[in-house]
């Protein structure tokens, strides 16, 4: 197995050899949630890849129609959390999809939002901001949230008046100053056989390959397995249920005013 340099993007593939999809995850480390800029952050992570008309998925699902959802954001917390893209896609468009994803990354650094594209993430924010305390569980969780990453209550508090408040510039200034492209990884999942040569030829960075070809070991006739967790996640941020197309937000929220979960969720390290 080839090895990366210490620099520069490396691209590594899980080999699933007759994967019918490939899952895409493209990221590099990220942001705490104490930063100055985090309501520019939030509506950044919005219109590129945390609302159903994000530019992500109204590129990769509208128009190419390469997957069922796309989505991208900064898991916000105490110490650097991580910024990933996302989607699963038929496998013969595995790389047109990387490309595209990569190319809306760049869009997103190098040029300025719209002001609609503003707009309409921003009233978004705003209008869900209510719905998440509707419960007095959601009221703990979002104070226990201030608590966990040192906030203080205003900002709960100011939250509305300050994503109100943020600039096409503001987003700019957040896009070039915490999207680093050039340095991603690309972690890929799927059949490198069906797009291995593409995906060399396409030269997005060092090619790392992971193959487990060996026969898999039968488990003991009389074993017994033991039951997993059920892990049926838990969205409630923001912007939960935001991926029905039917509303006017969308996917997957990177961030939340109060350190809370919002997609992964802003979790203490």
């Amino acid at each position: 197995m080839d090895r990366a340099a210490g620099s520069g993007r490396i691209v590594r593939v899980v080999h699933r050899p007759g994967s019918v999809q490939t899952e895409i995850r493209i990221g590099h480390p990220g942001l705490s949630r104490q930063i100055p800029d985090y309501h520019a952050v939030s509506l950044m992570g919005a219109i590129l890849g945390g609302l159903f008309n994000s530019r992500l998925n109204m590129q990769l699902r509208e128009a190419k129609g390469y997957t069922y959802g796309a989505s991208a954001g900064f898991d916000l917390r105490r110490g650097a959390g991580p910024f990933t893209a996302r989607a699963a896609v038929n496998t013969e468009v595995t790389v047109p999809a990387v490309i595209d994803t990569l190319a809306e990354l760049e869009r997103m650094r190098d040029s300025n939002v719209t002001d609609e594209e503003l707009a309409a993430a921003r009233d978004f924010l705003v209008g869900v901001f209510p719905l998440r305390f509707e419960t007095p569980g959601a009221v703990a969780g979002a104070l226990a949230g201030l608590a966990v990453h040192g906030l203080p209550l205003d900002e709960l508090i100011e939250y509305r008046s300050r994503i109100e408040a943020v600039t096409v510039d503001a987003i700019a200034a957040a896009a070039r100053a915490h999207l680093a492209i050039d340095r991603a990884a690309i972690v890929l999942v799927g059949d490198v056989d069906a797009f291995g040569p593409a995906l060399e030829a396409a030269g997005l960075g060092t090619l790392v390959i992971d193959r487990d070809e060996g026969p898999a070991l039968a488990a003991p006739s009389d074993a017994v397995e033991e039951p997993g967790p059920a892990d049926e996640g838990d969205e409630t941020g923001p912007t939960a249920g935001a991926e029905d197309p039917s509303l006017e937000g969308s996917a997957d929220e990177p961030a939340t005013a109060d350190g809370a979960s919002a997609g992964p969720g802003d979790r203490p390290d």
